[in-house]
């Protein structure tokens, strides 16, 4: 029995906000909650133990419920230092633990590959921390503010959570520590090391950041909207997810390119797949809400329900601004922004009555940077990416899922017509990128961006 425990009793003083860090919101969810999805979804977890402040017992229990973080068994009330906090929770563990991860809640990019090592490590040697190496040179000063001393680097490591445990050991460390008067340790491995305990390392990531400052929810915000999932994977990408088998899928613009590519594959997991677009019957425009209302009736006169709709609609026009008429301008946003909110909103209705349903939305790698040549291109990207991260928000009580995919240059039709003959060997083939948004559609993410290279 591994289970985690998540501290989360800290009150943001450094933050200087009257809510904690921990319940702010970050990518359109609680950083707590992001944290704790993280432990929700790994099957390596088999419990959870929430320990926060008094004043948030009844709030985070609200959020258990509203993002169906199911493995929380308990959310407790911590103490006035975070040993306190830790002991708590450890004591708050049933009998029948044998393994504890103790992290901090508001490390929300913590990666099931990091649990796994963790766990593999403590079940051989009993404590084990998480670390990364400094990149930064270290300094040590005296009393008065002077260099005393610069140590070599490379045997230094600066310390993440989780921390993880045999359940005796550090629960043991922890009641030697009171008894000898210890009460403010800031780090769980220094108990376990008082009772002559060493403690293994594995490889942390840098992304896991801590957030303490108001600036470093800034730094984590762009970590999610630039890389909130990177999928790369050819081998992965090779099988179908069974999830997806027999359900129902709506590929807007599915005539050519990845659309196209989607449609082929998707065919090979269900029957229940619809190509839309405007040549076809429905047809569907994304620029006319009364044609996707009909088109999107029709499909669920077939089949009863829409479980994933993915709109590869979408347009370019590769030209400087002094070149570019006003007229084009308004063209490339109403094809890449509006017809996705005409999509967005001829949903909600449709989602709200089922009780759930996935949009992914084919974006471009392009929007995380303007270049000459792509100003109306990239800006659209950039505004669909901000409205899909806003609308995912919108819809996550509805149990929505909100995603974009955003793939690097890919061999399509739309390419060659903007830039004509090309190197194959540099450009993405669309049935990889389409076996890609196939994986994605299956990991349990909202307001995230997959970005395909």
């Amino acid at each position: 029995m591994t289970n985690a425990i998540i501290l989360a009793s800290g009150c943001g003083i450094r933050f200087q906000d009257n809510q904690p860090k921990q319940f702010m919101k970050l990518a359109g969810l609680p950083v707590i909650v992001h944290t704790l999805r993280t432990f929700q979804t790994s099957a390596l977890i088999d419990s959870v133990v929430v320990v926060c402040h008094e004043d948030y017992v009844d709030h985070v229990w609200g959020l258990c419920d509203q993002y169906g973080l199911g493995k929380v068994a308990k959310v407790v009330v911590g103490g006035e230092t975070r040993q306190d906090s830790s002991r708590i929770g450890l004591e708050c563990c049933g009998p029948d633990t044998d393994y504890v991860l103790l992290h901090d809640s508001v490390r929300p990019f913590l990666t099931h590959k990091v649990i796994d090592k963790l766990v593999a490590a403590v079940r051989i040697y009993g404590a084990v921390d998480t670390v990364i190496p400094s990149a930064d040179t270290l300094v040590q000063i005296d009393a008065e503010g002077f260099i005393e001393a610069i140590p070599d680097r490379s045997s230094f490591r600066r310390g993440q959570t989780p921390q993880a445990f045999s359940y005796r050991l550090i629960l043991n460390a922890h009641k030697k520590a009171i008894v000898d008067g210890i009460v403010n340790a800031t780090d769980d491995c220094q108990l376990a090391m008082r009772l002559g305990n060493k403690v293994f390392t594995v490889n942390g990531e840098e992304q896991n950041i801590k957030i303490t400052y108001p600036i470093d929810l800034h730094i984590a915000d762009k970590f999610f909207q630039l890389n909130a999932v990177s999928l790369s994977d050819r081998e992965n990408a090779k099988q179908l997810p069974e999830q997806l088998h027999g359900k129902a899928f709506v590929i807007i613009g599915g005539g050519s390119g990845i659309g196209a590519s989607l449609v082929r594959l998707l065919r090979g997991a269900s029957r229940k797949v619809y190509s839309l677009g405007r040549n076809t019957t429905p047809a569907l425009d994304v620029l006319s809400p009364d044609s996707i209302d009909a088109a999107l009736d029709v499909v669920l006169k077939n089949e009863g329900r829409l479980d994933y709709v993915i709109n590869c609609a979408g347009d370019l026009i590769r030209k400087p601004v002094a070149c570019m008429d006003l007229d084009e301008w308004r063209y490339l946003y109403d094809i890449n922004v509006t017809g996705c909110f005409n999509v967005a909103k001829a949903l909600i209705p449709l989602f709200k009555q089922q009780h759930g349903g996935s949009l992914m939305f084919v974006g471009s790698s392009s929007y995380t940077r303007g270049r000459a040549g792509y100003a109306a291109y990239s800006s659209s990207k950039a505004a669909l990416v901000n409205f899909c991260q806003a609308f995912a928000e919108e819809m996550n009580s509805l149990n929505v899922r909100v995603n974009v995919a955003s793939p690097g240059r890919v061999n399509t039709p739309l390419r060659y017509r903007n830039f004509g003959q090309e190197d194959l060997a540099t450009l993405l083939d669309p049935d990889f990128v389409a076996a890609q948004i196939v994986q994605a559609l299956a990991i349990e993410t909202t307001g995230s961006v997959f970005e395909i290279v």
